[in-house]
């Protein structure tokens, strides 16, 4: 054997070991599963934490389980609370998104809680992150509808819930789904502060209390959702550690409330339609005036912009951990080379990523325009941004012309004619 063969034999082996490695360090799944038998005659499997005391937590998931959710899990069983984990995407081999959350077929949320109950006879918490819970919240509901339900659901546990209709027009508030105002069973709200904006959640508390006395919430500096893998600011860290004893004590908690909401006579809608993403430029639906950004770059460098006449001026958000951001870095880059000897800024505000984070992205990506940090959210907050990227066109008269929610092509010949246009 030559030297190269046997440099690449030693490579191939090397490589080896390492991802055996990381599957051996990969905390697994539990071996006890439960079949439960739907309404509509389809089984279903769950995976069981079994403990021996009187309270269950049914966690509905999406995208599969990682560590941190099966760790949380096991640390619950630990607390003698049992735990049952379904994702219904892949317990139905089906793709995962937000619109199969908002269409998933609520009773089968509903079928798990009666399969709970006459199988442990334990009271029962939900839980649920993002876009999960809106089917847990309608299943809770349909559940309550039953006439022969049996057992006792206390309440839900939500981590900064995604509620809304779909992804609105760049400047408008969302907009809620109808469950939101039938909900009757009490909820907790992990808020995390980085997700979406503080004045919008207030609207969406003040949404589910329209129906509901029984909604209580903890804000989470600096968090988006404590679940999210690569989260690991201290205060997430920190709340991971406490939610074991934390759901112990809710249990007790709600189980003491003496008020509670009355069963709505909520219908599941057949068909939500979901996120609409822009796929050009749309005249701008919301208050023109933009606000004042002052920020500093991702080298310490401040930048203040509060007079925007006179220049086109493009500010794009976006995160270094959104794919759709990264792919059209190359095209705004083009778009800043095709605009030379225009009067012409474009600049970006990157979403709560660190410095550090950003300059070591910039190693690997080439990012021609400035690139400002908005570490706590805030200006993307203020800006009305839902979701990421979302860019802003604004006229050389200071207002703000037109706007896109999605990532698109920028050196398009339409979209650098439309500039060139605003720019004369």
């Amino acid at each position: 054997m030559n030297k190269l063969n046997l440099l690449l034999l030693s490579l191939c082996l090397i490589f080896t070991l390492h991802v055996q490695a990381e599957e051996a360090n990969k905390l697994k799944l539990p071996d006890t599963e439960i079949l439960v038998n739907l309404h509509d005659s389809n089984d279903i499997s769950l995976y069981q934490y079994p403990a021996t005391g009187n309270d269950l937590v049914i966690w509905v998931g999406a995208n599969g389980w990682q560590d941190r959710t099966i760790k949380m899990a096991r640390d619950i069983a630990a607390k003698g609370i049992e735990v049952w984990q379904i994702d219904f995407a892949e317990a139905l081999m089906l793709t995962s998104s937000s619109n199969f959350m908002r269409n998933l077929d609520a009773r089968y949320v509903a079928d798990i809680i009666d399969a709970a109950h006459k199988r442990t006879g334990k009271r029962v918490i939900l839980f649920a992150q993002g876009y999960v819970a809106i089917p847990v919240l309608r299943g809770a509901t349909l559940w309550q509808q039953r006439e022969n339900h049996q057992g006792k659901l206390l309440g839900a546990v939500l981590f900064s819930p995604d509620l809304v209709t779909g992804l609105p027009e760049l400047g408008k508030d969302p907009e809620y789904l109808p469950i939101v105002r039938n909900t009757a069973i009490p909820l907790m709200i992990f808020q995390g502060s980085l997700h979406g904006s503080p004045a919008q959640f207030v609207h969406l508390v003040k949404e589910l209390n329209s129906n509901n006395p029984n909604v209580y919430h903890q804000g989470l500096p600096g968090v988006t959702s404590i679940f999210y893998h690569d989260e690991n600011s201290p205060e997430t860290l920190k709340m991971l550690q406490t939610l074991p004893q934390k759901t112990s004590e809710l249990f007790t908690f709600f189980d003491s409330l003496s008020v509670q909401a009355a069963p709505t006579n909520y219908i599941q809608p057949s068909q939500v339609s979901g996120a609409r993403l822009d796929s050009k430029l749309n005249e701008f639906a919301g208050n023109p005036k933009p606000l004042t950004i002052d920020l500093k770059d991702a080298h310490g460098k401040r930048f203040h912009l509060n007079d925007y006449r006179g220049k086109v001026t493009v500010v794009n958000f976006w995160a270094t951990w959104c794919p759709p951001c990264v792919e059209e870095i190359p095209s705004l880059n083009r778009l800043r080379e095709q605009m030379k000897g225009q009067p012409f800024e474009l600049i970006s505000v990157n979403y709560a990523d660190s410095p550090k984070q950003i300059v070591e992205f910039m190693q690997k990506v080439n990012v021609e325009f400035p690139v400002l940090v908005d570490p706590n959210g805030k200006t993307a907050q203020q800006w009305k941004v839902i979701g990421f990227p979302s860019t802003f066109v604004i006229g050389k008269d200071g207002n703000i012309k037109y706007g896109v929610n999605a990532a698109i092509h920028w050196d398009s010949p339409e979209v650098v004619d439309m500039l060139k246009t605003l720019s004369q």
